[in-house]
């Protein structure tokens, strides 16, 4: 049976600019959900989009009580385990992996920041959940990748003995994959998590979802 796998990140890949312009937290998210479960999935993204009347792409996160509302039945199927979801996190202030500054051996190079820092999602996220014998394929928001950056990704994923082997590696625009943009509004949810931008109830809710700082690696 398939498996999929949608990534998006929240932040930018590159270091933060003199006058603070970029983010100081880079966060990456993956939400796994098999085929077989992908109706209820579903259910949620149709039920919100009736309720609230939302008719649009969807990005941002909703405001206010919104929030709670918005989180509560994806945790739910967390919980019951009819997703899987993890996230990885760094600050960039106190970051101390390559690839994001310059430093007297290499260039900066988001490229490689970012692939860097899938890896270190995907390993987080098969310790969380073991991969079985299905067949695994990721989906990820192609928003300005070219197509070499396209098949550097696809390289790197492919020959890293630390992964499994993946089916399929996908790239989609969040315009028309609904799944990539409520994976887009998760992980922007962590990252105001890890600014403390979030009320009490929604902290509550993401203290189910596995979440690893990797500031330091």
């Amino acid at each position: 049976m398939i498996v999929y796998l949608f990534v998006d990140e929240s932040g930018d890949p590159g270091n933060i600019a003199p006058d603070g312009s970029n983010s100081k937290l880079y966060a990456e998210l993956a939400l796994q959900v098999s085929r077989d479960k992908m109706g209820r999935f579903c259910e949620h993204i149709t039920n919100w989009r009736y309720i609230r009347g939302i008719f649009k792409e969807v990005k941002t996160l909703p405001g206010g009580k919104d929030l709670a509302r918005f989180l509560g039945p994806i945790v739910r199927l967390q919980q019951e385990g009819l997703i899987k979801c993890s996230c990885v996190y760094l600050d960039k202030r106190c970051y101390t992996g390559p690839y994001l500054k310059a430093t007297p051996y290499r260039d900066a190079n988001p490229l490689r920041f970012r692939n860097f820092i899938h890896r270190q999602l995907f390993e987080f996220h098969f310790s969380c959940y073991p991969p079985s014998n299905d067949d695994i394929e990721i989906v990820f928001d192609r928003f300005e990748m070219s197509k070499d950056t396209i098949e550097n990704l696809d390289s790197y994923l492919r020959n890293n003995r630390n992964l499994p082997n993946f089916k399929y590696i996908t790239h989609a625009d969040s315009v028309y994959c609904e799944a990539l943009q409520l994976t887009g509004q998760l992980v922007n949810a962590v990252q105001n998590l890890k600014l403390g931008e979030l009320n009490s109830e929604a902290k509550a809710m993401l203290e189910h979802l596995p979440i690893k700082d990797i500031t330091l690696v």
